[in-house]
């Protein structure tokens, strides 16, 4: 698939996509990524990606990004709260220079009801079926209004958690993994972060660190885009055969429906 001629050796990284893939040749290292993200050469300016060498097409009509190899540890759960971590996710959020590269390439901004489509997007049938799912769903349609559409659409990386934050040996902080990035509202990235990471309870200390408090139409919007993130876990677990997590993510999203409800 590759230019061969260069005698490069792929190894495929881990992660689910068949995309990635580390290049050896001699003792070189190189990161090289199958139809990454168009906002990849932004990113690498922006040093919140490592360093983009060069993009190239393939004789497949694919395109082939190879980025400076990083050696390094993804962070922890706990590293989250770091302050740097914060920084970084809003660096992402309020930089124009990534918000006007995404338009560009013809990105246009991601609604609230985009997201239930998504979910509902091959939806396996036993969930379709789920009562208490679809009521939930019913009535987070019936919440969206103007609080939902007034605020500023950011770049929002769609996938936040600790394993896309890597630290590299010379104590660099990238940000990584950008297939599911779009423009949305920025509570949307944090709300799918709080739930996969931390217990309600620590949502507001994360948030002020962030420098946003729990009030008002930002209240609102986390506790309706922290359900979304809910359905979103509960389906990708579900065709990860982990049933385990797929009920503890439903009784979050039933905690979380009640606390909204009472709003």
């Amino acid at each position: 698939m590759f230019n061969q001629e260069q005698d490069w050796e792929f190894h495929p990284l881990s992660g689910g996509s068949g995309e990635a893939f580390m290049g050896v040749r001699k003792d070189e290292k190189v990161f090289f990524k199958r139809n990454a993200s168009p906002i990849i050469t932004a990113l690498s300016a922006e040093g919140i990606a490592p360093k983009l060498m060069w993009t190239q097409r393939t004789y497949s009509g694919d395109t082939l990004t190879a980025q400076q190899w990083e050696d390094g540890q993804v962070l922890e759960r706990d590293d989250l709260f770091n302050q740097r971590v914060i920084d970084l996710i809003r660096q992402i959020h309020d930089s124009d220079h990534l918000l006007m590269t995404l338009k560009r390439v013809g990105e246009v901004e991601k609604k609230p009801l985009d997201f239930i489509v998504d979910y509902y997007d091959d939806l396996p049938a036993k969930l379709q079926s789920n009562q208490l799912i679809n009521l939930i769903v019913d009535t987070l349609r019936d919440q969206v209004d103007d609080d939902f559409y007034q605020v500023s659409y950011r770049v929002c990386h769609g996938d936040l958690n600790h394993h896309n934050f890597l630290l590299t040996h010379d104590d660099h902080l990238y940000m990584v993994d950008w297939e599911n990035v779009c423009i949305a509202d920025p509570v949307s990235d944090l709300a799918k972060l709080m739930v996969i990471s931390f217990p309600p309870s620590q949502w507001s200390d994360w948030l002020a660190a962030y420098g946003q408090d729990m009030s008002g139409s930002f209240y609102k919007r986390m506790c309706w885009y922290s359900q979304v993130a809910c359905l979103s876990f509960i389906k990708q677990y579900y065709n990860e055969d982990r049933p385990y997590q797929v009920n503890q993510m439903i009784l979050n999203l039933k905690t979380i429906h009640q606390e909204a409800k009472d709003l």
